[in-house]
């Protein structure tokens, strides 16, 4: 019995043995790989498109907000930039930045916004009213959580950082 004990001692110290060489030579393997880094975009590029220019300088027109519609009378909008989109609130002029994230998306890094007062516009008489401060408020906090977009014909959709459809535009006639 004595002897077999002494055979499973042995087995169980070949089997750490083999494990730690096994994790030393991982260990060696990763640590002499260089970190994979995002490729730079070419200089005309925009990080928003996943390194594609089709969405730069494009114009668009707010649809909806995580399905709602936009009223109609309601204007929100953006210009796609390099690093920036640009457009108009529902009462300010705004301006958010962004960086790009991996392959594909981005991250807001700021947003700025005017001081205008917001007003609150009629639909029909003694209709119903639109809140223009809470759609702005509402379209900025959404758009700074965005983290990818993908452009389908017409439209473009924002999506959150869990993937979720988050902002719909609709490009504005006369855009690129």
């Amino acid at each position: 019995m004595k002897h077999f004990d002494t055979l499973v001692d042995v087995n169980r110290y070949t089997k750490q043995v083999f494990l730690f060489i096994a994790l030393s030579l991982v260990g060696v393997s990763l640590a002499a790989e260089p970190a994979a880094e995002t490729p730079p975009l070419p200089a005309d590029a925009c990080p928003l498109n996943s390194g594609g220019s089709s969405l730069l300088g494009t114009q668009w027109r707010l649809a909806s907000l995580y399905g709602t519609s936009v009223p109609e009378r309601l204007e929100i909008n953006l210009t796609v930039g390099e690093n920036s989109l640009t457009g108009f609130s529902g009462c300010n002029q705004y301006s958010a930045t962004f960086a790009r994230v991996g392959h594909s998306g981005f991250m807001m890094t700021d947003i700025e916004k005017g001081n205008e007062v917001c007003r609150v516009l009629p639909t029909t008489p003694g209709g119903p009213t639109i809140n223009v401060g809470d759609w702005e408020g509402n379209y900025l906090r959404i758009l700074k959580r965005a983290g990818s977009v993908q452009q389908e014909g017409n439209t473009l959709h924002f999506y959150n950082r869990s993937g979720e459809s988050s902002v719909v535009f609709v490009k504005k006639y006369g855009s690129l």
